[in-house]
């Protein structure tokens, strides 16, 4: 009977050596591409090199001795290896520890990673747009790469080996300790950077200090002071949601504010209409005062200029443009402000939601959804965009999430009624969310599967009166402007030329647009045409499943109970009426008007997401941030 042969298997000792084999043939590599080829003549300083090549090169034979004697002591006395071992576990034995290192490797890797991307496929520097034209591979060239590319593998290696060496540390840090950490080294390769550059090209590049240098370390101190107070008894689960909302905040807010400074898209925007029109509001007048030098999207009738979208967004910057004026006040700002607070109030539903037992998902599986909203929907793109109906969109969803809110939190139902209200004087549309709202109460008041009938009439009465009231102020707004209660102006609004025809032939709804509309909202992919060799994804709309393909997640578990059914009644609803609109957002990045049903179906994603946020919908919510990041680019900084 014949014997198998055993086989032994791999141990992390093996793993080892195989690293550091690989990190020596890649270091020699790297050596020769640095020597291949003479210096030029005016910077020989020895054997036909320069000095600054002498030095690199010296660097790198230092680093193979170090590795060739790890991997001769490996297969020998082991003694550099146990010494290695042994200052590792203690190292290791605290989570501040694992953060530093596993922090480090990942920047490294995704910095060298990039750099040799951008060295082999230079088109791809334009999604950096924000790094210098001259990028670091011109300066340095093919000798820059190699040692890059040498860095890269080597950081590889080790995260690999560190990976599967199972290391558990044995002193677990908190939260806010660990986004101090990250947030410190950040900072610490962005003034690396810095100082690198300057270096490189002879001159301060002082925009990488006083741009993302400070906002980074807003954030560093901000986590720090969180990281000390969180040690303090009693603060750490008292006031933990409290820190968390603000940290979110922040993180938003300047996250966007940077991308809109390097988009050229911050500052003031004295002819913005909402700015004129709340202008006016103070000087007790409903039209335009002066004619502005852009007309598109305003109504001319009887002699004045009037902004046809309802008056809510004027009214809510009304004070700023009391104290700042309509030269100095900045909308993007206040707009990027909004938004992030808009993040904040998804992560409180959400949060409440688990708290409520309705869902089962973690507090962190509750960021990721957050960041699903904030940069992987249009709405990042729409906050830093901030036209007239753009940013009217940022404020209604902004009261749209303080609705929902409001009636998870039990607030009186006219706090519930009033927000929607708020909503409803940006886009009217959006009182489609009501049967969600209502679901949602009835839902909390459930005992023993019971319906209440008493308190649903009551609650719905109450919440209805603020939205009728918001509807008949709308109404009686149409009317001071235009004479007539159901007149928005639009049939005869400065606006694209077949929308306007459209709306005089078949009026504002109407099942003409159906097939244009569905069309766009779930069928349509990007148009993708090269304009000036740089694809720009422009046009009058995009399928969502296209700009954020996690929303494939609200196809999932089927549970029937009321919050869901409401959820699900209200985006219905609000399909049928976009479907049966007019305008499906004109030219845009994306579907916009899907806002205007996001937050009910971020909230069936989290339940459908299950106790925590798996690989797949990771990757599905890292694909929709990456798409509308390029998307937003593509709209603020295409060449063409």
């Amino acid at each position: 009977m014949a014997v198998k042969p055993k086989f032994k298997s791999v141990t992390l000792l093996d793993f080892y050596r195989l690293f550091l084999g690989l990190a020596i043939l890649e270091g020699l590599l790297a050596l020769w591409f640095l020597f291949r080829i003479p210096s030029e003549t005016r910077n020989s300083f020895l054997a036909n090199f320069s000095l600054q090549r002498i030095a690199l090169g010296f660097v790198f034979i230092v680093v193979l001795g170090v590795f060739i004697y790890s991997l001769y002591d490996s297969f020998k006395s082991q003694k550099l290896l146990k010494f290695l071992t042994s200052r590792l576990a203690i190292i290791l034995d605290y989570g501040f520890n694992h953060t530093l290192i596993k922090t480090s490797l990942i920047l490294i890797l995704i910095s060298s990673l990039a750099g040799i991307l951008f060295y082999w496929f230079p088109d791809l520097q334009r999604l950096v747009f924000f790094l210098p034209n001259d990028y670091i591979f011109t300066v340095l060239g093919e000798r820059g790469g190699s040692l890059i590319g040498w860095v890269f593998l080597i950081s590889l290696q080790i995260l690999i080996l560190y990976a599967i060496s199972g290391r558990k540390d044995s002193h677990r840090i908190t939260a806010p300790v660990r986004l101090m950490v990250v947030s410190w080294l950040i900072e610490i390769f962005v003034i690396l950077y810095f100082v690198s550059w300057s270096f490189i090209t002879r001159k301060l590049s002082l925009e990488v200090l006083l741009g993302p240098g400070v906002k980074i370390l807003v954030l560093a101190v901000w986590f720090s002071l969180w990281a000390f107070l969180n040690n303090r008894k009693g603060w750490a689960g008292r006031y933990f949601l409290g820190f968390t909302c603000i940290s979110i905040w922040l993180c938003v807010f300047i996250v966007s504010l940077q991308f809109a400074q390097w988009f050229d898209a911050w500052g003031p925007q004295p002819q913005n209409h909402f700015i004129l029109l709340a202008s006016a509001f103070l000087h007790g007048k409903i039209y335009l005062l002066n004619t502005p030098s852009i007309r598109h999207d305003l109504t001319f009738y009887n002699g004045h200029w009037f902004v046809p979208y309802p008056p809510f967004p004027a009214i809510l910057i009304l004070p700023f443009v009391a104290i700042w004026g309509t030269q100095a006040f900045n909308l993007t700002t206040f707009s990027l402000a909004l938004a992030a607070l808009a993040a904040v109030t998804m992560y409180l539903i959400l949060n409440r939601l688990i708290r409520l037992d309705w869902i089962q998902l973690s507090r962190p599986g509750a960021i990721w959804l957050t960041a699903l909203f904030s940069f992987g929907t249009v709405y990042w793109w729409l906050s830093i965009n901030t036209g007239e109906s753009f940013f009217s969109q940022i404020v209604t969803v902004l009261f749209c999430g303080l609705a929902f809110l409001s009636v998870l939190k039990k607030w009186f139902p006219w706090i519930t009624g009033a927000c929607l209200a708020t909503a409803i004087l940006c886009r009217p549309n959006v009182f489609v969310l009501w049967p969600a709202l209502l679901a949602i109460a009835i839902q909390l008041n459930l005992r023993e599967e019971k319906l209440n009938w008493k308190y649903i009439f009551k609650w719905g009465s109450l919440s209805a009166v603020p939205v009728i009231l918001g509807a008949f102020f709308l109404l009686y707004y149409n009317y001071l402007r235009f004479g007539n209660f159901l007149d928005f102006g639009y049939a005869t609004i400065r606006g694209a030329a077949y929308i306007v025809q459209n709306v005089r032939n078949y009026g504002l709804f109407n099942t003409y647009y159906v097939p244009f509309n569905l069309h766009y909202m779930f069928l349509a992919l990007p148009d993708l045409k090269m304009s000036c060799e740089y694809y720009i994804p422009r046009g009058w709309g995009m399928s969502i499943i296209a700009t954020t393909p996690a929303v494939i997640y609200l196809v999932g578990k089927i549970k029937v109970n009321w919050w869901i059914g409401g959820c699900w009644c209200s985006i219905i609803l609000s399909i049928i009426l976009l479907a049966l609109y007019s305008n499906n957002g004109a030219n845009q990045y994306g579907y916009r008007y899907v806002m205007d049903f996001m937050i009910p179906a971020i909230m069936i994603i989290a339940y459908n997401a299950g106790q925590k946020i798996s690989t797949p919908l990771k990757m599905l919510i890292i694909t929709s941030i990456f798409i509308n990041y390029y998307g937003t680019i593509s709209w603020f900084r295409s060449p063409c």
